[in-house]
C-alpha cells in the first residue's frame, strides 16, 4: 500500500552518442494523472512530478522497476522527471494536454489538462493501480505540501540542485528502526535452519 513516505532502478541517463529513451510510457503517464486529476482543484505543476515520482519510486520497491523509466533530478520544490519539459512540449505539440493557467489563491497554477484519453495498454495493471493510488493518497495535498513531504525524501536530501536521484534510494528509510517482534525473529530462524544457516 502506498504511504506518505520518508523512504522509498531503474533509469540511468543516457551518454553521448546513445539511443534515446523510450518516453511513451512517461507520454501516457502524463495524459493518465491530468485525466484522473481534472477535478482535483490543488492539480498543478508540482503536483504532477510529486505524482508521477511516488509513483515511479512506490513501483519500483513494489515490483522492481519504475513506471515510465523516468530519470529524476533534485530541484528546490522536490523531485521531478529529467525529461518532462521536452515529454510536456510534444504532448502539447500533438494536441494531447493544454497548459491552463488559474488562479490559485496568492499565485499562478500551471494545470495540464489532457485533450484526449490516455494509452492505457501501454501499462501492467499493477502500474496504473500504483498510479491510481498515489493519486488517491495525495489528493488533498497542495503544491506546497507535496513539495515538502518530498523533501523528506532521502534520494532528495543526499543530492544537490540538478542532480540525479538513484532509483535505488527508494530503499532508504529516515525512519527509526523498530525492535523486531518475537515473532519476526523466530520466523527468522526458522527462514535461516531451512537455508542451512543455523544448525
Amino acid at each position: 500500500m502506498f504511504q506518505h513516505p520518508n523512504s522509498w532502478k531503474g533509469a540511468t541517463s543516457l551518454g553521448m552518442g546513445e539511443r534515446m529513451k523510450d518516453t511513451t510510457k512517461l507520454r501516457e503517464a502524463i495524459v493518465h494523472i491530468a485525466n484522473r486529476c481534472s477535478e482535483d482543484k490543488k492539480f498543478g505543476a508540482v503536483k504532477i512530478n510529486k505524482i508521477l515520482y511516488y509513483s515511479d519510486f512506490y513501483a519500483y520497491r513494489s515490483l522492481g522497476r519504475s513506471i515510465t523509466g523516468a530519470e529524476y533530478q533534485h530541484l528546490s520544490e522536490g523531485p521531478a522527471p529529467r525529461e518532462l519539459l521536452d515529454v510536456r512540449a510534444d504532448l502539447i505539440g500533438d494536441g494531447s494536454i493544454e497548459i491552463q493557467k488559474r488562479s490559485y489563491f496568492n499565485s499562478v497554477q500551471h494545470r495540464i489538462v489532457a485533450m484526449r484519453d490516455a494509452d492505457v495498454g501501454v501499462f501492467h495493471d499493477d502500474e496504473l493501480a500504483i498510479m491510481d493510488e498515489v493519486i488517491e493518497s495525495l489528493w488533498d495535498m497542495n503544491a506546497s505540501q507535496v513539495s515538502d513531504m518530498s523533501h523528506n525524501e532521502i534520494g532528495w536530501r543526499v543530492t544537490n540542485e540538478r542532480e540525479t536521484i538513484p532509483y535505488r534510494t527508494a530503499w532508504l528509510s529516515t525512519q527509526p528502526l523498530q525492535p523486531l517482534t518475537p515473532e519476526q525473529i523466530e520466523q527468522g530462524k526458522e527462514v535461516a535452519k531451512r537455508n542451512g544457516l543455523l544448525g
